[in-house]
C-alpha cells in the first residue's frame, strides 16, 4: 500500500493555452505506453528495460488531443484544431517506419471518450454518443444517441456498456447515464441539487463511480447510481481550495487523488490516506492507472503523473484491502489520550457509540481464556468479523497483561485468538517469546506483524520442518524490494530446502540478492541436479500431453458425436 517516487517516462513540448496536455489510452500497461500530446504527436512508448520511443504520428501545433484508443496498431484520436475550431476523429495507421492517416471525420462538439471494439468505433462527444461501423476502408455513422445536457465524463465500462456523465450548469442537474452499445438507454438517472456544482471530477473503477466535488468524494454504486458512501477530503488533511485536484482509481475501495503538488494514495473503505508523496518543483496530474483484478491481492500496478513538462511514471503497491493492513495510517490532528484503566469498545467501526469497561474483570479472572473469548463474543479461537470490535488500547492492555504477569503459563486459546486479530501491535522478540509453544509459534508466524529480521533470524535456528516452511511461505509474501538477507545463512537454508523439496522461490530470491559466490561447489552441484531432474520432468510431462493430445484429435475424428438428446415420433 505505497507510491513509489515518480521517475521520467518522457519529455513534453513547451504548448501554451492548452488544457489538455496529452492523453493515453486505456490499454496502455507497465511495458507499452500510448500517448496523444497536443500539438506534438501521437506516439508509443517502449518503457521495459529503459523508456524510449518507438513510433510517432506527428500533429500540426494547432491539435490538441482530447481523447485517444488503440487496436491492432491503428490509433484512433479525438482532435481540436484551435486554428479552424473544429472536432475530428483522426484515425492513423501505424506502418513499420513510417504513419498512414486512414481517414479524418469531422464531428460538431468536442470528443470526451472513444473506444474500438469488434468493427464498430464509438464516440462520446459532449452532444452525443455516435456509433461508426468498420467497412474496412472507411468508417461510416451507424447510430446515434443524443444527450440531454453537455456530457463532461465518460468510461467504458466494458464491451457492451458505455458510461457517461452530463450536466445542466443553468439548471444544477447532473445526468447519469448507462447506454449500451446498440445504442439504447440502460440506465439514467438525475440528480438536482440546491449546491450548486463546479469543478466536478470522476473517475471509475469496479462499478463504483467516484464524484468530486469540492472537500466531497461521493461513492456511486452502478447501475443504479446509488450513493454508498461520501469521504471528506478535509477529515483526511487534503487541500483542495484553489487545488487542481484529479482523480484515478486502481482497484475497489483505493484511489489516488493528486492536489497541485502533492499525491495522495487513499482507501474509501476505511477512510484512510495509506501513503503521501510530494513533488515540491511541479504541480502533478494523475493521467493513468493500470487496474488490479478484483479477487487479486498485494498486486504491484503502474501509473502515469504528468508534471509540467514531463511523463513521469509511478508504482503502486496494493495491500489485501483488510483493516489489518490499514492500522496506524489514519491521520489525525486531535491528541490522543494516554491509555488508562479502563478502554473504550466500540460496538461497530463508525464510532457510534463507546462503552466504557473494566479491563481488571477479565485479567483477574481464574479462566482467563473463557473470560477473554467470551467478552469479545468469539465463537471460534481465532478471530472473525462477526466478533465484537474493540479499540486498539484494548488490545494492546490484554497483549501486555499477558507477556508481563502470565509468561510463565501463557494462555494458549487467548493468544491463538490474538494472534489472528488486526488490531494485534508489534511485539518486539514475539517468536522468542513463543519458541516453547510450537503451536502458537506457526501462528504468529503465519498471521501476526512479524519483522522479516525475526523470521530471518528464526529459519537459521528451528529444527522443526513444518515451521521452515510457513516460515518461507510467510517470506515469500514480502515485496521483494522490502527483502532483505544479510542475516540469513544461505548455504545450510539451501541445504535444507532441497532436501525438502520445497521453498525453491526463496533460492531464486537468495540468488537475486547476494549471488552464488558464497556457497560451496557441492551445494551447486546439487543444485545443479535438482534442476536438471525437473527440467526432464517437465519435458517428459510435455511429451505426455502432446502424446495425449494427439489421441484425443484421432479419437474425435473417427466417434460420431451423440447428441444431448433427441427427438423421435412415437407412433400409437
Amino acid at each position: 500500500m505505497s507510491l513509489s517516487e515518480p521517475f521520467t517516462l518522457t519529455k513534453l513540448p513547451r504548448v501554451s493555452g492548452v488544457k489538455e496536455r496529452c492523453t493515453i489510452t486505456k490499454n496502455s500497461d507497465a511495458d507499452t505506453l500510448n500517448v496523444g500530446i497536443s500539438g506534438a504527436s501521437i506516439s508509443k512508448y517502449i518503457l521495459k528495460p529503459s523508456p524510449k520511443l518507438a513510433w510517432s504520428h506527428s500533429l500540426p501545433p494547432s491539435s490538441v488531443v482530447t481523447a485517444l484508443d488503440e487496436n491492432n496498431e491503428v490509433y484512433y484520436a479525438g482532435v481540436f484544431n484551435k486554428t479552424k475550431k473544429s472536432h475530428s476523429v483522426l484515425v492513423v495507421e501505424k506502418l513499420e517506419n513510417d504513419s498512414k492517416v486512414l481517414q479524418e471525420i469531422e464531428l460538431e462538439s468536442k470528443i470526451i471518450d472513444l473506444k474500438y471494439s469488434v468493427d464498430r468505433l464509438y464516440v462520446v462527444t459532449e452532444n452525443s454518443i455516435i456509433s461508426f461501423q468498420d467497412n474496412k476502408d472507411k468508417l461510416t455513422k451507424y447510430w446515434e444517441n443524443k444527450g440531454l445536457y453537455t456530457a463532461i465524463y465518460s468510461n467504458f465500462i466494458n464491451d457492451e456498456v458505455i458510461l457517461t456523465v452530463e450536466f445542466n450548469a443553468k439548471k444544477n442537474n447532473i445526468n447519469y447515464r448507462l447506454i449500451s452499445i446498440e445504442g439504447n438507454e440502460v440506465n439514467s438517472k438525475i440528480l438536482e441539487s440546491k449546491t450548486k456544482f463546479s469543478n466536478l471530477r470522476f473517475t471509475y473503477s469496479n462499478g463504483t463511480l467516484y464524484q468530486q466535488h469540492e472537500n466531497i468524494i461521493t461513492l456511486l454504486r452502478l447501475p443504479h447510481f446509488i450513493e454508498t458512501k461520501s469521504v471528506d477530503l478535509d477529515e483526511l488533511s487534503i487541500p483542495f481550495k484553489g487545488k487542481n485536484i484529479t482523480l484515478a482509481s486502481p482497484a475497489i475501495d483505493r484511489l489516488i487523488i493528486t492536489s497541485d503538488q502533492d499525491v495522495y494514495f487513499i482507501n474509501t473503505n476505511f477512510n484512510i490516506v495509506l501513503n503521501h508523496i510530494t513533488s515540491p518543483k511541479s504541480k502533478v496530474e494523475i493521467l493513468f492507472t493500470t487496474q488490479a483484478q478484483p479477487k487479486s491481492y498485494h498486486n504491484s500496478l503502474f501509473g502515469v503523473l504528468l508534471k509540467d513538462n514531463d511523463l513521469s511514471g509511478i508504482s503502486i503497491t496494493l495491500d489485501s484491502n483488510t483493516l489489518r493492513d490499514s492500522l496506524g495510517k489514519r491521520s489525525s490532528t486531535k491528541s490522543e489520550k494516554s491509555a488508562q484503566a479502563s478502554y473504550k469498545v466500540v460496538p461497530s467501526i463508525l464510532d457510534i457509540k463507546d462503552e466504557e469497561i473494566d479491563i481488571s474483570s477479565i485479567t483477574k479472572s481464574k479462566n482467563f481464556d473463557d473470560a477473554l473469548l467470551t467478552f469479545l463474543g468469539a465463537e471460534n479461537d481465532y478471530y472473525t468479523e462477526k466478533d465484537k470490535v474493540v479499540s486498539s488500547s484494548f488490545i494492546n492492555a490484554i497483549v501486555s497483561h499477558i507477556f508481563e504477569f502470565r509468561s510463565d503459563k501463557l494462555p494458549e486459546r487467548a493468544l491463538t485468538y490474538l494472534l489472528t486479530h488486526p488490531l494485534l501491535p508489534t511485539i518486539d522478540g514475539l517468536l522468542d517469546l513463543l519458541r516453547s509453544k510450537p503451536r502458537l509459534l506457526r501462528q504468529a508466524i503465519v498471521t501476526a506483524n512479524v519483522s522479516i529480521k525475526e523470521l530471518n533470524k528464526e529459519l537459521n535456528i528451528t529444527e522443526n520442518d513444518e515451521i521452515f516452511k510457513d516460515i518461507i511461505t510467510r517470506l515469500l509474501e514480502f515485496p521483494k524490494d522490502k527483502l532483505n538477507f544479510k542475516d540469513l545463512e544461505s548455504n545450510h537454508i539451501v541445504e535444507r530446502i532441497l532436501s525438502l523439496d520445497f521453498g525453491y522461490g526463496l533460492i531464486s530470491l537468495l540468488i537475486d540478492s547476494s549471488g552464488i559466490f558464497t556457497w560451496s561447489d557441492e551445494l551447486i552441484v546439487k543444485l545443479q541436479d535438482v534442476l536438471s531432474r525437473k527440467i526432464d520432468a517437465l519435458d517428459s510431462a510435455s511429451n505426455l500431453v502432446a502424446v495425449v493430445d494427439q489421441i484425443e484429435l484421432k479419437h474425435f475424428k473417427t466417434v460420431k458425436k451423440v447428441p444431448a438428446y433427441s427427438i423421435e415420433q412415437l407412433s400409437i
